[in-house]
């Protein structure tokens, strides 16, 4: 017996085998060159594109077997209606920043509305978190309303996997997750994370715009110590968070 046959079970999981056998699933490699490598791959760790702690539960619970197959399907479920709750918690908390800011008082010097890409920003920001939530509550009825079905896990892994043609289905091994399903269930947190980017943006925008002469002539207001702190303590904040992306994506990185 050779030293692949003796490996653990549980560490085959993560490979192919068949005539389409390699290293990673199909659904990785499509992953891996529709996410625009390297950026979106480095927000990975389900912070916005899906990365394999996203699509290898569900890769491993497709092949399982028995009851450790429902066990492994009430695990994958529980856990995302817990992610999905908190995102919608998340989701309208901002919301309900972003709406605010309509009322926030005017920096510009000559009292006037904040030019147009504040106010774009701030909007899509509002759009982007409304429809987090309303992705995260449509997947949380579903899974629900699958759970209640006397079959509710075989037909929720029904839904995960990947359609085989009849023609495949000799050639294919092992059952691999849909592609769009993967994604889907990413939209709430691909969401957030796009909201969230708005309302940084627009915080930029809104401070920027008040020092127009900023450095000019010597010439340093209170608006331009504003703008220039802020952006210092914005900047720092975004390269730890970064480092925090970074350490906890590459454990996993094959």
């Amino acid at each position: 017996m050779t030293e692949a046959n003796l490996r653990n079970p549980v560490d085959m999981t993560y490979e192919r085998t068949g005539p389409h056998g390699a290293s990673r699933s199909a659904v990785h490699r499509k992953l891996h060159s529709w996410t625009f490598l390297p950026f979106l791959q480095f927000f990975g760790g389900g912070i916005y594109a899906p990365d394999p702690s996203t699509y290898d539960p569900i890769e491993i619970l497709l092949n399982a077997e028995g009851e450790e197959q429902d066990k492994l399907t009430a695990r994958w479920r529980d856990n995302k209606l817990s992610e999905l709750n908190f995102v919608g918690v998340v989701a309208a908390l901002l919301a309900g920043v972003l709406t605010s800011t309509g009322s926030w008082p005017s920096i510009l010097p000559s009292g006037e509305l904040s030019p147009w890409p504040i106010r774009t920003t701030w909007y899509c920001g509002i759009v982007l978190s409304l429809f987090s939530i309303l992705t995260a509550a449509d997947q949380t009825v579903r899974l629900h309303r699958l759970s209640s079905h006397r079959d509710g896990l075989e037909n929720l892994r029904k839904l995960l996997s990947k359609t085989i043609r009849e023609r495949d289905c000799e050639a294919q091994t092992r059952l691999q997750p849909s592609l769009l399903q993967v994604v889907t269930w990413q939209m709430p947190v691909m969401f957030l994370t796009s909201a969230t980017i708005c309302m940084i943006i627009g915080l930029f925008l809104h401070i920027w715009s008040a020092t127009p002469h900023v450095g000019r002539m010597g010439h340093w207001d209170d608006d331009s110590k504003v703008a220039v702190t802020y952006t210092v303590v914005a900047l720092i904040a975004i390269i730890l968070f970064c480092v925090g992306q970074y350490a906890l994506y590459s454990p996993i990185r094959k």
